[in-house]
């Protein structure tokens, strides 16, 4: 897969969390999972999923705490 379809595919991962995992801490849990296969998988963290931001709240505030020099409200 190349990654230029990885934010679609993470689109989908984090509305379907966000649909079935309605505890945010297992949603959490669950995020960091997928952030870290993502970035096993060579995908550029904050090209791919950075675009991501948005699809979740749970998943935003998740990003700004594992990202805290990465993240811009502008």
């Amino acid at each position: 897969m190349g990654w230029g379809s990885g934010s679609r595919l993470a689109t989908r991962l984090i509305k379907a969390a966000k649909e079935t995992i309605s505890n945010e801490e297992e949603r959490v849990n669950f995020y960091d999972e997928m952030i870290d296969a993502f970035e096993d998988a060579d995908c550029d963290t904050f090209d791919t999923l950075y675009e991501c931001l948005g699809d979740d709240p749970v998943f935003d505030k998740h990003w700004e705490t594992r990202y805290p020099d990465d993240w811009s409200d502008e």
